[in-house]
């Protein structure tokens, strides 16, 4: 066994451990899908497999079982060795490797899965079907995962089916210490490809240029994949949440909305930083930015164990809006929601926006982002300040505390001084 299947032998157990005397668990791989002729888009492995077993080889399964008295039974599905396969694409798991990166003994091939898990259901008379899949909803397209839970709702109706995903997610929502290694690496990748960009922006570039140098430098770290695409938006356009042409040109006197993160180990970050193009903020500019900086403060005090996300995000609202107030950028509170339009934060992991459970209250070893923004169009004006937060019990933990955030340090660190 590596070192890392104890983590995955472990995750396992306790997970088994919900699911009751008896049942079928199933978490079946994320499908690859056709981009055009005989191209496919990038795999991007099932991140519930990987939670549980390490393994990021397309079409792999995970298989558990238990019977009423015995014990949990496990089996890994993997695909047979394919010559050609290798010749043209690269090598496989064996199955000794597959059991030296899980921990699972029992390794098969993934031929007839199907087949198998009739097998499982009728052989061993189980009452308990759990199966991983996404929630399409009705007026989506649906995937494998979920067209394979529905085959087996139609073909058992007698059994009772429920969603296993759920219950993975409760245990993803509280990262573990090589989880929050992994994030603090991508936070530091994040922190150099940005301060690489920075120290090269000037008036005339290219906002894609600018998110070249940041991939770049994470490129360069050998990370070749991003946590999402980057945002990297001049002027106005930072007033739309998920701008990401990155095709204009970048001109003196404006700012710049910068949210971006890169990825390490599957673990993302998630930051955004406002900062001007010239170098230098106006003094408008600097009150602004400062306002969103002081309502991230108040946010993280404010974002504790015990309480529901919506609770949080409902108390930093009510003091942005009279923050706001004071400050004379709206007139009521109840205009809060025409310069700021996005909840404060999220739940970030394996996913940037990771999986998570509405009805389950914060609590210590949660890592959640807190982005306050402020948009004002008619100043073609947009900033988000946005810092990856681990929760404690006797206070929180910035993860980026290190990445420069204020207009005295992002104005220090562009002129060759931070």
């Amino acid at each position: 066994m590596t070192p890392e299947s104890p983590v995955y032998i472990d995750r396992r157990r306790r997970l088994y451990k919900r699911l009751g005397e008896e049942f079928l668990a199933v978490v079946p791989p994320s499908s690859i899908k056709s981009s055009s002729a005989d191209a496919s888009y990038s795999n991007v492995p099932s991140k519930n497999l990987f939670y549980l077993t390490g393994v990021t080889q397309p079409r792999s399964w995970l298989l558990a079982w238990k019977v009423p008295g015995g014990e949990v039974e496990e089996k890994l599905l993997v695909d047979r060795y394919d010559e050609h396969y290798a010749k043209w694409v690269g090598g496989q798991l064996s199955p000794e490797e597959a059991t030296g990166v899980s921990g699972i003994e029992n390794v098969a091939f993934n031929e007839n899965v199907r087949a198998q898990l009739d097998r499982l259901l009728v052989k061993k008379q189980l009452e308990t079907l759990h199966v991983d899949f996404p929630l399409d909803g009705v007026s989506g397209l649906t995937g494998a995962r979920s067209g394979l839970a529905g085959d087996l709702r139609r073909a058992y109706p007698h059994l009772k089916l429920n969603r296993l995903s759920k219950e993975i997610f409760r245990m993803r929502m509280i990262k573990e210490p090589g989880e929050l290694e992994e994030m603090r690496r991508a936070i530091e990748l994040t922190r150099e490809g940005f301060q690489r960009a920075l120290s090269r922006l000037k008036p005339g570039m290219m906002e894609y240029e600018f998110e070249a140098e940041m991939r770049y430098q994470w490129l360069f770290a050998g990370e070749r994949r991003v946590a999402f695409p980057p945002i990297v938006a001049g002027g106005e356009r930072a007033t739309c949440l998920h701008y990401v042409d990155n095709d204009n040109r970048l001109e003196d006197g404006q700012l710049l909305l910068l949210d971006f993160g890169a990825q390490s180990g599957f673990y993302n970050a998630d930051i955004s930083r406002t900062v001007p193009v010239s170098g230098t903020y106006t003094p408008r500019q600097r009150e602004l930015v400062n306002l969103v900086v002081e309502i991230q403060r108040r946010a993280i005090e404010l974002l504790r164990p015990g309480i529901l996300h919506s609770q949080w995000n409902s108390e930093v609202n009510d003091a942005w809006a009279e923050m706001l107030v004071e400050a004379g950028i709206i007139e009521t509170v109840e205009d809060l929601d025409s310069v700021y339009y996005h909840r404060i934060g999220h739940h970030i992991g394996l996913d940037t926006h990771d999986e998570s459970l509405a009805h389950v209250p914060l609590q210590a070893g949660m890592v959640l982002t807190v982005e306050p923004g402020l948009y004002l169009a008619e100043e073609g004006v947009g900033i988000r300040i946005e810092d990856d937060v681990l929760i404690g019990e006797d206070g929180n933990t910035v993860l980026s505390e290190d990445f420069p955030r204020t207009p005295d340090q992002i104005e220090a660190l562009m002129s060759g001084n931070g």
